[in-house]
């Protein structure tokens, strides 16, 4: 009998990219439906805050004039407290969801790979919900990077290791035997030699849902007058706040700025957060592409999809 080896092909960044972009059109409105909540719920919440604050505080002077009950620093504080509570519960578990969908499209990915679809949102879910509290050891780990690497003196040495780092995600997703810690030393193998690579996937991804995409959905805000409609609703509330010192930095810079100015800037983040969310599968799709990539080229790789880990764990 003669034994066939199969030969370990390592794919290119263009066809990581192609095989990661033809996955997430053709499953589109799936990924779109997940991420619905987690993105949109966000900007609801802080919508729900700053809203009904801005309303709040511009209507208290009447209140107090036509209720004395209003006329207590306790009541008052009482008062913004009730406000801003349903908003911050409501940001706060669409932020949390958000923070899972990076653990659970890498999950959702393998299952196309491996059937084609995607489906049983749940199931992927759990892949990482069942480990909680190493996961948001993982991200603490990461926080602790992230203010690290942005301190000036650190800036050239954090983003070599953010690209090195690029894949804890995927780890912690397909090695659950790994530590948070562990996450981050297997990334840096599996990224090992390939940092050039790396470094453009990322840049081609950076350029189309950061850049290219947001531009494209901004002139459809301005097509449609959304951007109409939520620039002077920015500019009431901006106007509203004690921004003058941080008007004057940017005019001894030579530079004008006003309440309009800053809520054009408000309704530019709000379309950059709103594109940011909803390819954030485009880019877990690919890093997971990546990740499985670099892995076949390791040695003795034992093959175990993360559904199956959750579905034997609930066996015992």
């Amino acid at each position: 009998m003669v034994k066939v080896i199969k030969e370990k092909v390592d794919k290119s960044i263009w066809q990581i990219f192609a095989e990661g972009l033809k996955i997430y059109c053709f499953n589109f409105h799936k990924f779109f439906l997940y991420m619905a909540f987690p993105v949109l719920g966000q900007l609801l919440g802080l919508g729900l805050v700053f809203g009904l604050t801005y309303l709040y505080t511009t209507n208290l002077p009447n209140l107090i004039v036509k209720y004395d009950f209003f006329d207590n620093f306790a009541t008052i504080v009482l008062g913004v407290i009730l406000i801003v509570l349903p908003g911050m519960l409501i940001w706060a578990k669409a932020f949390w969801d958000y923070i899972i969908a990076y653990g659970a499209l890498n999950s959702m990915t393998e299952g196309v790979l491996t059937t084609g679809r995607v489906y049983d949102f749940k199931s992927h879910t759990q892949v990482i919900t069942q480990r909680t509290a190493a996961y948001i050891a993982l991200w603490l780990l990461f926080a602790v990077f992230t203010f690290l690497a942005v301190i000036p003196i650190f800036w050239v040495l954090g983003f070599i290791f953010f690209i090195y780092f690029i894949l804890i995600f995927q780890v912690f997703t397909f090695e659950p035997e790994l530590s948070p810690v562990g996450c981050f030393k297997k990334s840096l193998i599996l990224i090992k030699g390939k940092f050039a690579r790396t470094f453009l996937l990322m840049f081609i991804l950076l350029m189309i849902t950061s850049v290219i995409l947001p531009q494209g959905v901004s002139v459809l805000f301005d097509f449609f007058k959304v951007t109409n409609i939520l620039t002077p609703a920015f500019e009431g509330w901006i106007s509203s706040l004690p921004l003058e010192q941080f008007y004057a930095i940017y005019e001894k810079a030579g530079v004008i700025v006003g309440p309009k100015e800053v809520a054009e800037s408000c309704v530019w983040q709000t379309v950059l957060f709103i594109v940011l969310g909803f390819t954030l599968p485009l880019r877990s799709i690919c890093w997971t592409l990546w990740y499985k990539n670099n892995l076949n080229l390791l040695p003795e790789v034992k093959k175990v999809t993360a559904r199956k880990r959750v579905k034997e764990k609930e066996e015992e």
